[in-house]
């Protein structure tokens, strides 16, 4: 039986430590105001479009904390804002994700060395508002700020690339490029690289086979533990193979699209 892995990882960066005490709280809080209150029932256009308005002021005040030197205060305060404005999704149903960048792009200009809003920008801004490139653009600048020596993880931003390069953008080759700078990064920190360089081989073999494409999302899966991408990435993962069943551990089985030299692979245990 394949385990898929679940990696570790380690937050070591300004923006993360300043939300480790309120953040909490306050996801916590909009959860719940969410789960009480049917947003569909209480939402007009009209608000929607002065709550747009009003995002477009935040930003604008936190670039200003910025300036006036509260960069970190201003990269916190839009990271809670961005929490809010991803988790409204009745919301995001009538006005879209027209701001997701926005949040993304100051927020990283005030914080460059937030580490999790560079992987997050994927499944937010390639996954959910359709800007494969915006998310390229972001995840380059995560790239120029991190490296094996400074961050053990960083060569997942690699990984989170080459999916954008295979699924969404249709450069297979640029995908192989960036598995294979995921491996060198792995090999750096002490982890096996080779599972990587193999994978970007199979898929700048066939890139439209719908294994090179459970294996792509495999490899997303296996690289983050933040439970919203891995929902996402299961869907498509289950789309693409056969869902077997739901085992009492809490992990789902799930049987790949067959290997021509590999008929009885065995599925794959995947835990949320």
């Amino acid at each position: 039986m394949t385990a898929a892995s679940l990696p570790r990882r380690r937050s070591r960066f300004s923006l993360t430590g300043t939300l480790a005490a309120v953040g909490g709280a306050f996801l916590c809080g909009i959860l719940v105001v969410r789960l009480q209150l049917p947003m569909l029932e209480r939402i007009n256009l009209g608000e929607l479009e002065n709550a747009e308005a009003r995002k477009n002021r935040n930003i604008a005040l936190a670039n200003t904390l910025g300036w006036l030197g509260y960069r970190n205060l201003g990269a916190s305060w839009l990271w809670l804002e961005l929490i809010q404005y991803y988790g409204d999704a009745a919301a995001r149903t009538l006005t879209g994700y027209g701001l997701a960048y926005d949040y993304f792009d100051h927020m990283l200009r005030l914080d460059p060395h937030f580490f999790l809003g560079y992987r997050l920008s994927s499944l937010v801004l390639a996954y959910r508002a359709g800007q494969p490139e915006k998310a390229v653009e972001i995840l380059d600048r995560g790239l120029q700020q991190f490296n094996p020596q400074n961050n053990p993880d960083a060569w997942r931003l690699y990984v989170d690339r080459a999916l954008l390069n295979f699924m969404f953008l249709g450069d297979p080759e640029a995908g192989r490029t960036d598995y294979y700078q995921a491996a060198a990064w792995r090999e750096q920190v002490g982890l096996p690289g080779d599972e990587f360089r193999q994978l970007g081989d199979n898929i700048a073999r066939s890139p439209l086979s719908r294994r090179a494409q459970f294996d792509a999302w495999l490899s997303v899966f296996n690289s983050t533990t933040d439970r919203d991408t891995r929902l996402f990435v299961l869907e498509q993962l289950a789309q693409l193979g056969t869902v077997l069943q739901t085992l009492p551990t809490g992990e789902i089985e799930i049987l790949p699209p067959p290997l021509p030299d590999f008929p009885d692979e065995e599925p794959y245990r995947l835990r949320l």
